[in-house]
């Protein structure tokens, strides 16, 4: 008996959530991302009645990464549970000072008192959920896109819905630009200050988001070009994604992010590399670099039309500065401390405002609400357990994604369409992510909700296009993926 059509709910939801989760402001409002965690469970509970899991999610030797990333959702359980007073003093001192402060209800610090190791409960437990939803996402994106119904030669929709949702980012930002808008979609302030570029409130988050995108779209081109150019449906996606690409582009750059910038150019040219190593025949890479020149003439018009003129002054006074100088630079000093201070525990996930200001040596006012560096807040938040269980995640899926890479340019399957296609894909998966660890060294994107949810699905793109068929044309599932 052939077996039952999958139910394509749970991939419906999961794209209107990555569709909308961009465009509700960056998703940092709580009813925003409120929404986008009801979809992601909503979706994996459909999925869950339908695929039952006979094993635990990542149960299986090959799959330790993802035991990396539950055991980081697990710690900020742990980090919630009340211990002895004794017990936290011993784990956490800084954390017991900060309990015992006299402002507290009395009922609260007496002897008997057992205290979590979280400065803040009810921030790790918000961020603690967010978590959650992200793992689950990763879980679902890796099964959709590894489906034995899925022709294995085709791009997952939830990639190019990324692309679009990052083409729609993109047009908002150039438009507010251009219209000197004053509030987010003509009618919302941002949180903080007056700053803000398309629907998000920070000009680096914005960033962020067209660095998952970019990749993706480029991605996209070259598997066109590798499929069938004589293809309308092929060539429609290839003009459609070029364009994309160019308009992306153009607002990163107006952005003024350097950070994003620096992010995108690298990863970029480490993708066209690859692509181009993964063009074996003459005609299709004479083809690419035809595309490529046509990219860079309209990329050309586009710096005249979004007005680059403020990207380059930013870089200019980056480099004519002492580095010791700069804040960020104090700022990290600090953190250093603050983990060297609580190594175990950290402050608690999802505490760096509430934290931080004990560990604060820096003369400016004002609340830092993150620390510009998603490393080294996560080390502030969860200590050295925190660190070690998301690089091991990290690294797990640079790896999946990369060792199908080196298959596909070995010599000995030189002539699987399918395994090509796949690693094509998997370029701009896998650009995505690395082009956010990048930019995470002097910002914090994974702690935007809507740039966090898209970067752990493009993870669990990545995971899910390594599992290649055996043989060409062919789809065949691995164990440790099976429903």
């Amino acid at each position: 008996m052939p077996p039952t059509p999958p139910n394509r709910m749970p991939a419906v939801i999961m794209g209107i959530v990555l569709v909308t989760a961009p465009l509700l402001f960056g998703a940092v409002y709580p009813w925003a991302y409120g929404l986008l965690e009801i979809g992601v469970l909503a979706a994996f509970l459909i999925w869950l009645f339908r695929h039952p899991p006979l094993t635990v999610p990542g149960a299986k030797p090959s799959n330790w990464g993802m035991l990396c990333l539950m055991g980081f959702v697990a710690w900020a359980g742990v980090q919630l549970i009340p211990l002895p007073r004794e017990l936290v003093r011993l784990l956490a001192g800084p954390t017991y000072q900060l309990w015992q402060l006299d402002f507290l209800p009395s009922d609260i610090v007496h002897l008997r008192a057992f205290l979590p190791l979280t400065v803040y409960p009810f921030a790790t437990a918000n961020v603690g959920i967010l978590f959650l939803v992200y793992l689950l996402a990763f879980y679902l994106a890796g099964k959709l896109v590894a489906s034995p119904y899925r022709a294995a030669a085709t791009p997952n929709t939830l990639i190019l819905l990324i692309v679009l949702a990052g083409l729609a980012v993109a047009v908002i930002g150039i438009v507010q630009k251009g219209v000197n808008a004053r509030a987010i979609y003509g009618f919302l302030k941002p949180l903080e200050n007056n700053t803000f570029t398309g629907p998000y409130v920070n000009y680096n988050h914005f960033a962020g988001y067209l660095e998952l995108a970019i990749p993706l779209g480029i991605s996209l081109i070259a598997f066109s070009l590798h499929t069938n150019l004589r293809l309308p449906a092929n060539s429609g996606l290839l003009w459609l994604c070029g364009g994309a690409v160019v308009i992306m582009a153009s607002a990163l750059i107006m952005s003024t992010s350097r950070g994003g910038i620096f992010s995108f150019c690298l990863v970029t040219l480490g993708q066209l590399l690859m692509i181009t190593a993964l063009f074996r025949q003459r005609r299709i890479k004479g083809r690419f670099v035809a595309f490529g020149l046509i990219f860079l003439l309209i990329l050309g018009v586009g710096a005249h039309m979004t007005d680059w003129s403020q990207t380059m002054p930013r870089f200019h006074r980056l480099f004519q500065q002492d580095p010791t100088e700069n804040i960020r630079w104090k700022l990290f000093k600090d953190i250093l401390h603050m983990g060297d201070e609580l190594p175990f525990s950290g402050s608690g996930l999802g505490t760096f405002a509430k934290g931080y200001p004990f560990f604060k040596t820096i003369s400016r006012q004002g609340i830092f609400k993150h620390a510009h560096n998603d490393y080294l807040e996560i080390l502030a938040e969860t200590g050295w357990p925190g660190i070690l269980l998301f690089l091991g995640f990290t690294a797990w899926v640079l790896g999946r994604g990369g060792g199908t890479l080196f298959r596909a340019l070995s010599w000995r399957n030189r002539d699987d369409p399918t395994l090509t296609g796949r690693a094509l894909l998997i370029t701009g998966c896998m650009g995505g992510v690395v082009s956010l660890l990048l930019h995470g060294m002097v910002d914090s994107n994974l702690h935007i909700p809507a740039n966090a949810l898209t970067w752990f699905v493009l993870c669990g793109l990545t995971v899910g296009l390594s599992f290649v068929p055996i043989k060409a044309g062919s789809l065949a599932q691995p164990r440790s993926m099976r429903p």
